[in-house]
């Protein structure tokens, strides 16, 4: 099955006649020139996206804003980044990136409101009771796993009894002490609206983890996964592992920095997501920005960003020029090249596509390597099977999540996106049958690699911007771990699958995480504005509290806006 991005516009678009492409992807027609721009935008995902909508917004109100006074750059030739949702036929979407929000993340929660996609916020199904986990060789329905009797694991007297859920607060409640109430009493808070109590909660929080220690070292230099195996021990850390779907017991990330995710995320969290998908929000924010006569180019790869020569005559001259080298559709180099001058520079990108900047140009320095160092990012896969009937309906299962210690790792029901109209057992069904992450990503990089697969080599390279074809060899992989998972050992196999492996260029990983010893306090503030005097800006998740999230980036994209270019929120229409 072939599926193409961007096939549901929201109702006012008018980015096709304000997007460019290199011009050998279309016509042999050169590429207009770009006049001199107040900002330039490098990276349309969704801080790139939200940074354009806005300053068009603001400047437009003003009656200031001017075709060409703003530009979007980006890589790819589609708009949202890690936010990546293609339509599978029968109404349905999949995200192939970021697929849920919580009710914890209030300033994406806004951002979708001042977007016009309210209406589109519906419930996202994550663990239900009756979906199945599988873990050494048992298959549990998921309100079992609170059972002793009933679960593989030989757990200690405190913690027999205890679900997966109810051991993450008590392991938190052993590394910081009263974090469980202090949580708690945070989102009350929160809710009530009353700031200043909530304020109070996360600064004692805050000061009590800066205390905490693990075997005499600070919890801020412990991996999550020492941490968690100094006070539950191997066999719960396995439990964890096993039915939480990523790998904790391998996780290398800052225990501190996942402690404060998980102060942040309230205790009895609602799901979200849009029923179109989350690419839906990058892309109306695209939409109002072209549609203020703003200018998107696709396939555009930034490789330098360098100062330009300045007339002393004319204050507000551009002060720098940015070297872009153009991409096919394939992602392959055009061998043209672009030079565009710029006042202002927002890079809105991740760690990888930084570091690949050329190191001689802006705006590196020894110390923005260092800080660009303190996050890692993390391989994650994605693969979708479409059946020709949704077969778990018989099982009991019509949404939501499963979990096992199969290489598949999480599988969802239905896909990531509710169906437009109640599911049928006789209908089309789509399942998202594998979301491995870090070390499990390797069970499938061998169906990939040479040598994995002898009988199947695997497809040609594709078009990093169309979702890839998984091969025969990874989908019979898949379909026979689901039949054993379902004790189905004649079940019939999908149609069709699609595949997103978040390490394949032109990305690095599916998100990032802390590294120990950092302090995103310390880093993000020099991030966002690495060169004093300069006005050449990093936006990016990598670099907050919350990397890896949509509130990572929007809080890093809100701040620049504030800080540096002159604009708060908005205020209501």
């Amino acid at each position: 099955m072939s599926a193409t991005v961007d096939q549901h516009e929201s109702a006012v678009n008018h980015a096709v006649a304000n997007t460019t492409t290199p011009s050998t992807a279309r016509t042999r027609q050169p590429l207009p020139a770009v006049p001199p721009l107040d900002t330039a935008i490098v990276g349309a995902g969704i801080g790139g996206c939200l940074l354009a909508a806005r300053l068009a917004r603001h400047r437009e109100r003003a009656g200031e804003f001017h075709p060409g006074q703003v530009a979007l750059f980006e890589r790819a030739h589609r708009v949202g980044g890690r936010l990546w949702s293609v339509p599978m036929g029968d109404g349905l979407h999949a995200d192939l990136g970021a697929m849920r929000l919580h009710s914890g993340l209030r300033q994406v929660l806004d951002l979708v409101h001042e977007a016009g996609l309210a209406d589109d916020l519906v419930p996202f199904d994550f663990g239900r009771p009756e979906n199945p986990t599988h873990v050494r060789g048992v298959t549990l329905r998921q309100r079992h796993l609170a059972d002793p009797a009933r679960i593989p694991y030989h757990l200690t007297g405190g913690q027999r009894g205890l679900s997966p859920d109810d051991l993450v607060p008590h392991a938190a409640d052993a590394l910081v002490p009263g974090f469980t109430a202090l949580r708690r009493t945070h989102h009350e808070a929160l809710e009530k609206g009353d700031t200043e109590r909530a304020a109070r909660c996360a600064t004692a929080f805050r000061t009590r983890r800066a205390r905490a220690t693990v075997g005499g070292r600070p919890l801020r230099w412990t991996t999550y996964a020492d941490a968690l195996r100094a006070v539950l021990g191997a066999e719960a850390v396995a439990l964890l592992h096993d039915t939480g779907g990523y790998d904790v017991a391998c996780s290398r990330e800052n225990a501190a920095e996942q402690l404060g995710i998980l102060f942040r995320t309230p205790p009895h969290a609602a799901y979200l997501t849009l029923r179109r998908g989350m690419q839906s929000l990058p892309l109306a924010l695209r939409d109002r920005f072209t549609a203020a006569g703003g200018t998107l180019r696709l396939g555009h790869r930034l490789l330098r960003v360098d100062r330009a020569a300045t007339d002393a005559a004319a204050p507000r001259s551009p002060r720098y020029r940015l070297t872009f080298a153009l991409e096919d559709p394939a992602g392959r180099p055009t061998g043209e090249h672009l030079h565009v001058h710029a006042r202002t520079v927002v890079l809105a990108l991740p760690q990888g596509p930084l570091l690949r900047l050329d190191g001689d140009g802006l705006p590196f320095t020894p110390r923005l390597r260092a800080d660009l160092a303190a996050v890692e990012a993390v391989p994650a896969q994605k693969l979708f099977l479409r059946y020709r009937t949704a077969w778990w309906h018989g099982l009991g299962m019509t949404r939501g999540r499963a979990t096992t210690d199969l290489p598949l790792r999480q599988l969802w029901y239905g896909g990531t996106c509710p169906p437009p109209a109640a599911p049928r057992a006789d209908g089309p069904g789509l399942l998202l049958a594998a979301y491995p992450s870090g070390p499990a990503t390797k069970t499938w990089d061998a169906l990939r690699e040479p040598g994995g697969a002898p009988t199947d080599p695997g497809p040609a390279p594709l078009d990093p911007d169309v979702p890839a074809d998984p091969g025969p060899a990874m989908i019979e992989r898949a379909h026979r771990l689901l039949e054993r998972m379902h004790g189905l050992p004649h079940l019939e196999a999908p149609l069709a699958g699609h595949w997103q492996d978040w390490n394949r260029p032109p990305h690095d990983g599916a998100w990032h995480v802390w590294r120990p010893g950092h302090d995103p306090d310390e880093v993000e503030r020099r991030v966002r504005r690495p060169l004093p005097g300069e006005a050449v800006h990093i936006v990016s998740d990598c670099w907050t509290p919350d990397p890896g999230s949509i509130e990572g980036t929007v809080a890093s994209a809100e701040a620049v806006l504030r800080e540096h270019l002159g604009h708060g929120r908005p205020s209501p229409a």
